[in-house]
C-alpha cells in the first residue's frame, strides 16, 4: 500500500493554497524556549488576519491558563493604590502610575491578548484531543456550548439496523473558554496510527455522548470553502460531503489521505517558513492572502512528528497540509464495493488451485503458473491502487500462493524420495 501511495503521481492543485507558519529551530533560538508567551501567537495570528489569510489553523492546545508569576503582583499593586489616599493627594502622579500599571497588565496577560485577537480574526480554528473509549455508565460532564456548536447535524445511518461507527471517546481536552468561544471552528486532532505504528487515514469523525464531531482537518477544508460544521453532512460507514466535495470513508469513517511530494520536515509541496521570519517581516505580506495557513511546531523535541507512507518523521502541521489538501482535491484511497466478494473469491480460487490442478502439473509448468500468479495478482493491485486509487488486498492471496506451492511441493519431492527408497 505505501509502495503504491508513493508511486502515484498527482496533482499538486490545492497543495499549492496551503502554508505552513512553523515553530522551528531557527524560532525557538531566536525568541526563546518553548513555551513561549501567548502574546507571540496572538501577534502572528492578527499579523496574518492583516495578510488576508482566508484560514488559520492553529495545532497548538490552548486547554490550560498561561499567567506570568508577575501578574498577580501588578494586580495586588493596582488595588492597593486604588485603595489608598493617592488618587486624592498626588492626582497627576496617580494617573501616571495608573497608566504604567495599565501597560504592564496588558503586557504579561499574554491570554487575554490572545483571546482578543481571535474574534478580530475571524477566522482561526483550534484543536481539541479526544480520549479514546466508551463510557462505562453515564456519560460524563457535557461538553461546552463552544464546543457542541462544532457537531455535526447531518448525519445518517444509511437505514443500516446496526451501522458502523466512527471512534467513540470517554473524554476530552478542549481550549479554554476564552479561546473556544470566538474561535471560528474547533476539531479534534487525534491521529489513529495503524498497528504498524504508521498513519495512513484521518478520523474524519469522533462519536461523544452520541454526537459527531469533525476532525480539524475536515474542519479547516470546510472554512476555506467559506463552510462550517452546519454544511457537514455524512453517512456512516460511507461517506462524508461537504458542499460538493464528496469524501469516500472506510467503516469507522476513515479517509485514507493522499500523501504529496515526499516530505518530512521540510513541508514536501507545502510552503513552510519559519514563525521568527514571519514575525520579522521577511516574507511578503501578499505571500498569505487567500491562503490556508497552519500554525505548529516543527522543531527538533518538539514537533509531534508521525509514520506515513512518504515520510518517517512528518510533523503535524505538514500531516494535516497533506489531509487537507487530500480533502479539497477529492484526493484519498478506498476500498471499492466489489472487494467484498471479489477477495474471498481469489482465495476461493487459489486454494482450489492448490487442492485440484497444481497436483496434476509437472515440476516445471508448476513453477511457472505458481510465480505467474502472485506477480500478477501483485500487480493487479498496484495498477488498481496507482491509477484508479482503489485498495485491493492481494498481498495476502499472493503469500498463500507462494506458501501452499513451497508446501505442496516438499510434499511430492518427500513422497517422491520415499518411494525411490522403497522401490
Amino acid at each position: 500500500y505505501d509502495a503504491g501511495v508513493r508511486m502515484t503521481n498527482r496533482n499538486v492543485g490545492a497543495a499549492e493554497q496551503i502554508a505552513i507558519v512553523a515553530i522551528d529551530d531557527a524560532s525557538i533560538r531566536q525568541l526563546g524556549r518553548w513555551p513561549w508567551s501567548r502574546n507571540l501567537l496572538a501577534d502572528m495570528i492578527a499579523q496574518l488576519s492583516r495578510d488576508h489569510a482566508k484560514v488559520i489553523g492553529l495545532q497548538i492546545l490552548l486547554d490550560e491558563a498561561q499567567a506570568d508569576p508577575g501578574l498577580d503582583t501588578l494586580r495586588g499593586l493596582r488595588e492597593y493604590m486604588d485603595s489608598s489616599r493617592l488618587p486624592k493627594v498626588a492626582p497627576k502622579e496617580w494617573r501616571t502610575m495608573n497608566s504604567m500599571l495599565t501597560t504592564a497588565q496588558h503586557t504579561l496577560d499574554a491570554d487575554a491578548q490572545l483571546a482578543r485577537a481571535l474574534p478580530r480574526a475571524r477566522n482561526t480554528v483550534l484543536p481539541m484531543l479526544f480520549h479514546r473509549g466508551t463510557a462505562l455508565g453515564e456519560p460524563g460532564a457535557p461538553l461546552p456550548e463552544f464546543i457542541q456548536r462544532n457537531r455535526l447535524l447531518r448525519v445518517s445511518a444509511q437505514t443500516l439496523p446496526n451501522p458502523p461507527m466512527p471512534p467513540s471517546a470517554a473524554g476530552a481536552s478542549y481550549p479554554l473558554a476564552a479561546f473556544g468561544g470566538p474561535a471560528a471552528g474547533i476539531g479534534h486532532l487525534n491521529v489513529l496510527p495503524d498497528d504498524d505504528g504508521a498513519v495512513r487515514a484521518d478520523p474524519l469523525m469522533f462519536e461523544y455522548s452520541g454526537d459527531f464531531y469533525p476532525s480539524l482537518a475536515l474542519l479547516i477544508a470546510a472554512r476555506s470553502l467559506n463552510l462550517g460544521s452546519k454544511d457537514i453532512s455524512a453517512a456512516l460507514g460511507d461517506h462524508v460531503r461537504l458542499g460538493r466535495v464528496r469524501i469516500e470513508t472506510d467503516a469507522a469513517m476513515r479517509m485514507y489521505s493522499g500523501f504529496y511530494r515526499t516530505g518530512g520536515r521540510d513541508g514536501g509541496a507545502f510552503a513552510i517558513y519559519s514563525f521568527a521570519d514571519v514575525r520579522a517581516g521577511k516574507v511578503p505580506p501578499r505571500t498569505f492572502n487567500n491562503k490556508i495557513v497552519l500554525i505548529g511546531a516543527t522543531a527538533t523535541g518538539l514537533a509531534d512528528t508521525q509514520v506515513t507512507p512518504v515520510a518517517t518523521d512528518m510533523p503535524g502541521p505538514v500531516l494535516t497540509a497533506n489531509l487537507v489538501a487530500s480533502i479539497l482535491n477529492q484526493d484519498y484511497y478506498q476500498r471499492p464495493d466489489w472487494a467484498v466478494w471479489a477477495e474471498p473469491a481469489i482465495y476461493v480460487a487459489l486454494l482450489l488451485y492448490l487442492m485440484f490442478l497444481l497436483p496434476s502439473l509437472s515440476v516445471g509448468s508448476a513453477a511457472i503458473v505458481s510465480s505467474t500468479l502472485p506477480v500478477g495478482l501483485l500487480g493487479g493491485g498496484h495498477y488498481l491502487l496507482i491509477s484508479q486509487q482503489q485498495w485491493l488486498h492481494t498481498v495476502s492471496p499472493a503469500l498463500l500462493l507462494l506458501t501452499g506451492h513451497l508446501l505442496l511441493g516438499a510434499k511430492r519431492f518427500f513422497t517422491t524420495g520415499q518411494l525411490q527408497v522403497q522401490g
